[in-house]
């Protein structure tokens, strides 16, 4: 999705939880962070998991790190 592709070009971002937000930095979880995200994240959320059976390619998932 564009938003996705926006997040990757522009990763410095505001994220506002619990009303307070903060700068942070996005980035994709690759590797064993990634298949620990998606396991944790497909426990916690059955439908992404039906979004997987759907597709061929890898759902991205992505990380919103504290900016430096």
């Amino acid at each position: 999705p564009t938003w996705f592709l926006n997040l990757r070009e522009h990763p410095q971002v505001e994220a506002t939880m619990r009303g307070v937000t903060r700068h942070m930095t996005a980035r994709v979880a690759t590797g064993e962070e990634r298949v620990d995200l998606w396991d944790r994240l497909t426990a916690a959320h059955a439908n992404y998991a039906g979004y997987q059976t759907k597709t061929d390619r890898e759902i991205p998932v992505v990380v919103l790190d504290p900016a430096g």
